[in-house]
Formats: C-alpha cells, sequence, structure tokens
C-alpha cells in the first residue's frame, strides 16, 4: 500500500505536506485533491518520475502532460508571453479549474505546452513546497472514472504510487476545461465546470455587427447563417440567442431603413435554413458601432470607412473592426439566383471561421 497522509481541505499546517513533498522531489509519484479530481503528481524536473507517469498513464510520447504551477506568477515562467486571448482565460478563471494549451517554445520538442493553476489548497501548498511544477494528470486510468477519494486512487493504482495525499473527497467532483489558444483562436477541447458558453462569451464578445452597402444582400446572409452556426454550436436555437445576451445585427454603409432583403438573398437563405422575410435595413452609425464590441465589414470599401467612423468614437466604446473573409466578400447585387447562392456559399464559409471555438 501507498504511504498514506492526512491532511484537511483547509486551513491546515504546512508542515503536514513536507513529507509528500520531499517523495516528489526525490522522484516519487503522489496522488493528492486538486479542487475538481485527484491527480498523480510528478516533478516535471525529474526525468525518471517523468517516465514512471508515463507508463503508469500508458501516456504516449507526442501527448505532453500539463504544468501544474502554485500561483499565476509562474505562468509566464512555462508559457511566455500572453496572447491577450490566453491572458483574459488567466484573469477570469485562475486559479481554478481551467487548463490552457497554449503554442509551445521555438526549438521545444512539443508544438503545444498545457499549464493550470489549482484553486484547491493542497495543491497550491504541495506544489510550493515542491519548489518546481509537477505534471498531474487525473489519477484514473484510461476509459475509468476520476478519482474523487483517495480510497479511488489507491483501488486504481495501489502500490504503483508511493503516496497519497488524502484530503477527503473533492469539491467539483469533475476534472478541468481544457481550451486551447493559438495566437487570436481558441478551442475548447473539454468541457468542465467552466462551460463552452461561458468561455465563449469572455472570448467572443456577444454584440456583433455585419456591415455591407445597402444591407439587403451580403450582412443580412452573413447575420442568419452566423445565428444559426452560433445557436448549433451552442446546442441552442436562435430564439435562445438573446437571452444568453448575443445581440447579432447587420447593417449598410448606404442603406435606407425599411428595405426589406432582396428576393434572391431570402430564397438562397431559405434553402439554408434561415429566414430573412422579416429582414428591415438600417444604415450604420456611430451610435450602432458604440454599442457592438466586434464588426464585421463585408468589403475592403466599407473596411475603410468603418475605421474611419470607429476612429470617431470615444476610445472606451470602440469595437474590434475585422473583414470577413480573406478579401471580404463579393456583392451579387444584380446577379441571378445562382450568383446569389455562391455569395452565400462565400458567406458561410466565411462565417464558419469566425464562430466561437467549437
Amino acid at each position: 500500500m501507498p504511504r498514506s497522509f492526512q491532511v484537511p481541505p483547509f486551513g491546515f499546517d504546512p508542515a503536514l505536506l513536507e513529507e509528500p513533498a520531499r517523495i516528489l522531489r526525490a522522484g516519487g509519484l503522489v496522488a493528492f485533491p486538486t479542487e475538481t479530481v485527484y491527480g498523480l503528481g510528478a516533478s516535471a524536473e525529474n526525468p525518471d518520475a517523468v517516465a514512471r507517469l508515463k507508463k503508469l498513464k500508458q501516456r504516449p510520447e507526442d501527448k505532453p502532460f500539463s504544468y501544474h504551477l502554485a500561483s499565476l506568477g509562474q505562468v509566464s515562467e512555462i508559457a511566455g508571453e500572453l496572447s491577450p486571448m490566453a491572458r483574459a482565460l488567466v484573469d477570469r478563471y485562475c486559479p481554478g479549474p481551467l487548463t490552457l494549451v497554449l503554442p509551445g517554445e521555438k526549438g521545444s520538442r512539443t508544438s503545444t505546452v498545457g499549464i493550470r493553476v489549482p484553486a484547491g489548497e493542497i495543491a497550491q501548498k504541495l506544489i510550493e513546497l515542491v519548489g518546481s511544477p509537477l505534471y498531474v494528470p487525473s489519477a484514473n486510468p484510461s476509459g475509468e472514472a476520476p478519482a474523487l477519494r483517495a480510497e479511488d486512487v489507491v483501488g486504481y493504482f495501489g502500490d504503483d504510487v508511493d503516496a497519497v495525499v488524502d484530503g477527503g473527497t473533492v469539491l467539483l467532483k469533475q476534472a478541468s476545461t481544457v481550451v486551447r489558444v493559438d495566437g487570436g483562436h481558441y478551442e475548447v477541447l473539454r468541457e468542465g465546470i467552466i462551460t463552452r458558453e461561458m468561455i465563449h462569451q469572455l472570448l467572443d464578445g456577444r454584440l456583433i455587427l455585419f456591415v455591407c452597402t445597402g444591407n439587403t444582400c451580403r450582412s443580412p446572409m452573413a447575420e442568419q447563417l452566423f445565428k444559426k452556426h452560433l445557436a448549433a454550436r451552442l446546442r441552442k436555437s436562435s430564439d435562445d440567442l438573446n437571452e444568453l445576451g448575443y445581440r447579432i445585427c447587420s447593417a449598410g454603409i448606404l442603406a435606407i431603413h425599411g428595405n426589406r432583403a432582396s428576393e434572391n438573398a431570402e430564397t438562397a437563405l431559405r434553402e439554408r435554413g434561415c429566414d430573412l422575410s422579416r429582414h428591415i435595413s438600417q444604415p450604420v452609425t456611430p451610435e450602432l458601432l458604440g454599442e457592438m464590441e466586434r464588426v464585421y465589414a463585408l468589403g475592403s470599401s466599407h473596411y475603410q470607412i468603418l475605421e474611419r467612423m470607429v476612429a470617431e468614437i470615444e476610445p472606451t466604446k470602440r469595437p474590434q473592426l475585422c473583414m470577413l473573409g480573406d478579401k471580404g466578400i463579393h456583392d451579387p447585387i444584380g446577379g441571378d439566383i445562382e450568383t446569389y447562392r455562391r455569395c452565400a456559399d462565400e458567406v458561410e464559409a466565411a462565417v464558419l471561421k469566425i464562430l466561437p471555438g467549437g
């Protein structure tokens, strides 16, 4: 049987963790509770310990472990300078049940690096006492339920671990949410108590505007197709988006208020399960721009005009200005239904690229 150390989950004497920390520094494997599940700890700086951990977890060489850190101050030491998107996640959810997968440093053996700062007092203090980051995968064999108690760990691994810190049953009882961030793009790899919707609302903004010329073809198509695919991604209906805090709309640089969508645009969108019959055009205004978080231009000329308009807005209210598609979307005005169908294809492909991460 592995050695067992009884430690209260809160307000304990740190001296209770001195011996487990010594075992980890010496290359041993120690199971301990985080706020999510029990993990199997090994010193990230001890190659023999890491080799034992990989064998025990049957982890392939191309799937690295995530670093568990004692404090936020260590994040930059492992991950370097964080992108604004990664920084937003760290500021909101760390310490806590979040694992970030970030690009690895150039020249490293792995293309990504995972980091987590657990919120549990036992985990934080133990890592601090070890004096170096730990690798801490969940303490369960692949395909088995996460270990929520010290007894679960012993049942799974027995003498294959050197010690178990028994802090009782974990608080959250589910693994951390895992989010991969690469520059300005992200993907939710595993959903935990921090949900996809919470990540989407933090990173993507919920106030989105699409802008073309007359607001009767391209931008209404983009608005409706974005709503359709966002609702599907969130496993909701389009009608639920407002209740979730999303406001997705469209406008035109030269639009007149009150025009309907073009007939061919309605037909092309109806074929894709979207309804443009109730669309009413509106002009883009500084007031509307100041209410948005992200604005997508449908063409380069629209982008240039919007850039000038945004520059006149109070800095704290300026939205992020982006182009939809690499070079915008071709204007179908005056074309036949096949032209509009091709335009809808182009819009849909561009919209799918800007959807919140999966």
